[in-house]
């Protein structure tokens, strides 16, 4: 089993966010910001540019605040957004949360015990022998 996260920006602010996101791994803090900003959502989705904000969560990680913003600002971890945007494209993914167990495509936020489920019958075919 393995879990892939591709932050990909739907919209054009999404495009720093996702960014910022990358720039914070750099600094070996991919999941700690990735986390706060689900967190702390609200703080900063409705804004136009979300940046200040983002560089405010990142001081609550120790982050260094200086890199992370010279990171976003100037947009090397572009590419990366655009080659997680293509592969959003190309598996036909336009909304968050989409998931992959094996072929089976999970749209929508699903109950813990849905995805359990799901998972142990994937594990389940693809464990019986003769197949």
């Amino acid at each position: 089993m393995q879990l892939v996260l591709y932050p990909i920006a739907f919209r054009p602010k999404g495009e720093g966010v996702a960014q910022a996101v990358w720039c914070a791994g750099e600094q070996g803090k991919f999941w700690e910001f990735h986390d706060m900003l689900f967190r702390r959502w609200g703080l900063w989705n409705n804004l136009d540019a979300p940046l200040q904000r983002l560089l405010d969560f990142a001081r609550d990680l120790n982050l260094d605040v200086t890199a992370l913003k010279s990171c976003v600002e100037s947009e090397r971890m572009q590419s990366r957004v655009d080659a997680d945007r293509a592969y959003a494209q190309q598996l036909q993914v336009n909304s968050t949360p989409t998931l992959f167990i094996n072929a089976n495509r999970v749209v929508g936020v699903q109950g813990e015990g849905d995805l359990v489920r799901l998972i142990r019958q994937e594990l389940d075919r693809v464990q019986r022998p003769g197949q």
